[in-house]
């Protein structure tokens, strides 16, 4: 229904009257007096109706921009309905020459049977058992054991093993870890002193088993210990050590580990990694590893150890190794090929009258390159137990402006020019080797 406004009705009523006035006068010709017409009522006229907004409604509008999803492929992108048991693999503290080994159970919590279509560790530290092509009933669950090989450094240490089940895009991942350590065990495991990093800080040496112990040196000189005083107090399990760059490290000289020896029985030397510029190995032949130690060795004797190439082709065979010090002598002894890698044997020997740590510079040698790395340990009398005496802390000879050289600490030297094809390189203990 519609309202009149007031103001459209007079409106409409003026016009209707002034045309009835007109259509007279047009039928009388001219100004003759006619009598007046009766008066006329005119018609209501209605205004023209207003234009009404149709209601608006809740249905949604179509997008025809967006991708229609197939509920199937929606499904798909969903994580596996798989528990695991237990949720992470966790081996603990494991020494440098373990293997670990652990199961987890891949439990179905759907509504239908699931097929493992394929297992891939993440690196070659952990092994598995085949699991692909097994199928896993609703409530039930299939088994993956694995095996952990830790690498030689201390520290913390990850791995992960992808499952992938038909008919899912997600993998299921199963987490692995563990802590590399000796029976003597520091934290932190390195020192972080690289530029812009504090240049003092305290570190925790402790055995694993509780046992007291006493800690014989660092780097060759006398900790410097933090509530604790060793012309005091009895050997404890626990030390919190104090250093300083200046003062540990004289002349700026970085070894690429910090040697700490100790008097227990089963650990008699353990390292801290330095982080620092100068100690950043120069690769020229990729190693898996680049922490050595021959452990303890009595005078004259000899040692075996390996180095792993990880990226040496097959046609490329490592000749020859060596030592850049006379208290050392490395020299190749075998290699073996195992996949990728090239797995060399090496042979270290006594052959100096000097005692305690012994801290060089090796070498291994291809017809085509060579590769620097850091190899130490104790040199010792038979029978010997207990600590060596400790170094006095370098003094500065006002002549020359540097500290007096220190054993143990190697010497940093130029890398050599890379030896001709074809050619054999030196197996002089005192031969040259590259760079920290």
């Amino acid at each position: 229904m519609f309202t009149r406004h007031p103001l459209n009705v007079f409106a409409s009523t003026l016009l209707a009257t002034s045309a009835v006035a007109l259509t007279m006068l047009s039928a009388c010709g001219g100004n003759s007096a006619a009598p007046a017409p009766a008066p006329v009522v005119p018609a209501p006229v209605a205004p023209a109706p207003t234009a009404v907004t149709p209601p608006v409604t809740d249905a949604p509008a179509t997008d025809v921009s967006a991708p229609v999803v197939d509920p199937a492929q929606e499904a798909e992108d969903l994580p596996p309905p798989i528990e695991l048991d237990p949720p992470v693999l966790d081996f603990g503290i494991m020494s440098p020459t373990d293997i670990a080994e652990g199961t987890v159970k891949l439990r179905n919590t759907g509504t239908k049977e699931l097929e493992v279509l394929s297992v891939q560790p993440s690196c070659k530290c952990t092994t598995i058992n085949d699991i692909a092509g097994q199928k896993i009933p609703v409530g039930g669950f299939v088994e993956i054991q694995a095996k952990m090989k830790p690498t030689s450094g201390a520290g913390a240490k990850k791995a992960e093993i992808k499952v992938l089940i038909d008919g899912y895009s997600r993998i299921v991942p199963i987490q692995l870890k563990s802590e590399v350590s000796l029976p003597v065990r520091v934290q932190p495991y390195y020192l972080n002193i690289v530029t812009g990093q504090p240049q003092v800080g305290r570190t925790v040496v402790e055995s694993i088993d509780g046992r007291p112990f006493k800690i014989c040196a660092i780097g060759g000189f006398a900790p410097h210990y933090i509530g604790f005083d060793p012309t005091k107090d009895e050997p404890a399990n626990h030390y919190v050590i104090d250093w300083n760059i200046e003062r540990d490290f004289p002349g700026g000289k970085f070894p690429r580990y910090w040697v700490i020896e100790t008097d227990h029985p089963d650990c008699p030397i353990v390292e801290v990694f330095v982080r620092h510029e100068t100690t950043m190995p120069k690769i020229n032949i990729a190693l898996s590893d680049y922490r050595h130690t021959f452990g303890q060795l009595e005078a004259g004797k000899s040692v075996e150890f390996a180095v792993t190439c990880t990226k040496l082709d097959e046609s490329e065979t490592i000749i020859a190794a060596s030592a850049g010090s006379t208290d050392l002598k490395v020299e190749l002894v075998s290699q073996v090929r195992d996949g990728t890698d090239t797995i060399v044997t090496l042979r270290a020997t006594s052959t100096s009258a000097t005692r305690g740590l012994t801290y060089v510079n090796a070498t291994i040698y291809s017809a085509k390159r060579q590769q620097d790395f850091e190899l130490w340990g104790q040199v010792i009398d038979p029978g010997f137990t207990g600590c060596f005496p400790c170094k006095e802390r370098a003094e500065i000879t006002p002549s020359i402006g540097q500290p007096k050289p220190i054993r143990g600490i190697p010497s940093v030297t130029q890398p050599t020019a890379p030896i001709p094809a074809g050619a054999t390189p030196s197996l002089s203990p005192n031969a040259p080797v590259g760079g920290n």
